[in-house]
């Protein structure tokens, strides 16, 4: 950050500092927080996801400075997030951050470890030390003496494994026999008498409770976010519930939401964003930002995603915000004052199943789509379809619809989540015209694709569509008869002398083939039919136009590399 940033920042109040932190990249949040004056304050601020997400992004390695001015509540709730793999610890995550915390000395070790559940330190300990009760005589040891550190008479502690965490081990159970004999005592126990698996599950259940108050539900509860709710009867659903009152959404003890895991790429203008912007003081932006964490957490636990794992919660943070913006345009029809005024009355959660309920129907569509075309509900791609019309009837059927990009002008080719009304009418255009690509057909050449024959056909050769229609347009224009047989190797020449002008290249196709091909669709489609395949007709005969005028009329064609007609080798 430059110096003036640097400045404006140091000279806000303390609520304003806050707020001039949300959303910034993790290291230069750092930098501003270790430039106030009231730094400690600052990072106790801090939700625990807050903090847990901003010292993820730097690095737990390079976060010692933070993490040694953070409440030890804070930090049981850094290991209730990172040191799980489900329903087992994940020691080595453990002992990464104890790494970090031991940076800011055995003080701030202790006061974070101690803060933990018992069971789950002792779960750690036990793989570095064998406790021997020295009035238990079957607790005899039998290692040499200079593995062994004694405390009080009761307890003897001895080293069975050796790496870099080990002195900090050492030096944690030092300091909290000095700071709190109850509790060495009561973690020497669990580490002698504790079964791991009945530690494991204790932990958990704890963990567990915690996060369920801090909005993570458990696995199955999670499921409901993505429950399908009516769209079209959703505003008598919403008068079902009481308006959201988010008040409560601001603890005073944390000052900014939950919501600062990784940024939304691209959310910027979206019309939640906007309306949110434009429609809400502090305090409010604040409550829905909170109240998007919730949601985002639901999904982070119903999709079973490591909290850890900061690009797999990118996603999920973009698609939390990409469901609530489809939500959003669908209710508002694209009027911002209609959006703050939903925003404002509608509970986030149910916003969110509104859009993921859009991309549901999109999928029920697309399976009609699928029967229609003879093949069910079979979930992969129909070979035979052209792009992007395979790509994105694929993406449509997946068990969580995904958007082909491609079909947006500009668009990236991949799959991503539908992020607007747009993507989901853009989706049934799509649709629309592959069962007009089966009239077309049927009524054109009186190919029915749907029929197990054409499909076993067309898949042992790897034909797609486009080619068997420009195929038939160029066979009824050079031999005035409408029918798909492939052209002679031989005639290509004569061919592309007969379509194409010869004044330049790229040459174009001629006057004369165009009106061919409009008058055999215009005697054999109505107008409607005309209409939507016009886009897969201009495509077939822009991919043909690609190909035989691309070249100059002094290089011949190899047939080798023409994909837009069938050809009969020689």
């Amino acid at each position: 950050m430059a110096v003036r940033g640097q400045d404006e920042f140091l000279n806000l109040p303390f609520q304003e500092k806050l707020e001039f932190l949300y959303g910034l990249p993790a290291r230069q949040k750092r930098d501003l927080i270790l430039a106030a004056p009231e730094a400690q304050r600052l990072v106790q601020s801090f939700s625990p996801e807050t903090l847990f997400y901003t010292v993820k992004e730097i690095g737990s390695a390079d976060a010692s400075d933070l993490l040694s001015l953070a409440l030890p509540e804070q930090v049981k709730s850094l290991f209730d997030l990172d040191c799980w793999d489900k329903d087992r610890p994940n020691l080595k995550r453990m002992r990464e951050w104890i790494e970090a915390l031991a940076e800011g000395g055995r003080r701030c070790l202790a006061e974070g470890l101690m803060e933990l559940d018992l069971e789950l330190v002792s779960i750690l300990l036990r793989d570095y030390i064998k406790v021997h009760l020295l009035d238990d005589p079957a607790s005899s040891p039998d290692a040499p003496s200079n593995r062994y550190v004694q405390f009080d008479e009761h307890y003897l502690i001895e080293f069975t494994r050796q790496d870099q965490l080990s002195q900090h081990i050492s030096d944690f159970i030092e300091e909290v026999f000095e700071r709190d004999y109850k509790y060495f005592a009561g973690l020497m126990d669990e580490c002698y008498w504790g079964v791991k698996a009945e530690l494991e599950e204790q932990a958990y259940q704890f963990r567990s409770a915690r996060l369920n108050d801090r909005g993570f539900p458990d696995y199955y509860e999670a499921q409901d976010v993505f429950a399908y709710i009516n769209p079209r009867s959703f505003l008598e659903i919403l008068k079902q519930y009481e308006p959201p009152s988010r008040a409560e959404l601001l603890d005073p003890a944390e000052l900014v939401p939950p919501s600062s895991a990784p940024t939304v790429a691209g959310g910027d203008h979206s019309l939640f964003n906007t309306a949110l912007t434009a429609g809400f003081a502090a305090d409010g932006k604040r409550q829905l930002r909170s109240e998007m964490a919730m949601v985002s957490n639901q999904v982070l636990v119903a999709r079973s995603i490591d909290f850890g794992n900061l690009d797999a919660v990118r996603v999920a943070v973009e698609m939390t915000h990409d469901y609530l913006n489809l939500g959003l345009e669908y209710l508002a029809a694209g009027d911002l004052e209609a959006a703050i005024e939903h925003l404002r009355d509608t509970h986030l959660k149910l916003l969110f199943r509104l859009g993921v309920s859009l991309t549901i129907d999109l999928r029920k569509r697309a399976e009609a789509t699928m029967r229609m075309l003879g093949v069910g509900n079979l979930r992969s791609e129909v070979s035979y379809l052209d792009s992007p019309y395979r790509e994105a009837l694929a993406g449509f059927l997946e068990p969580q619809p995904r958007f082909y990009s491609a079909l947006d002008s500009g668009g990236a080719v991949e799959m991503r989540c539908f992020r607007a009304i747009r993507d989901i009418h853009l989706g049934y255009a799509i649709l629309d015209q592959i069962d007009a690509i089966a009239e077309l057909f049927r009524k054109l050449l009186g190919i029915d694709i749907a029929s197990p024959r054409f499909r076993s056909a067309v898949a042992a050769r790897e034909i797609h569509l486009s080619q068997i229609f420009a195929t038939a347009m160029v066979r009824n224009f050079i031999d005035h008869r409408l029918d798909a047989e492939p052209l002679e190797e031989s005639r290509l020449t004569s061919i592309r002398a007969a379509v194409v002008t010869q004044n330049g290249t790229p040459a174009h196709l001629s006057e004369e083939f165009h009106r061919s091909v409009e008058t055999a669709l215009k005697e054999r489609l109505d107008n409607e039919a005309l209409r939507r395949t016009s886009d897969f007709v201009n495509s077939c005969l822009n991919q043909f136009e690609d190909e035989f005028g691309g070249l100059s009329v002094n290089y011949p064609l190899d047939p080798r590399f023409l994909l837009s007609v069938l050809i009969k080798r020689a």
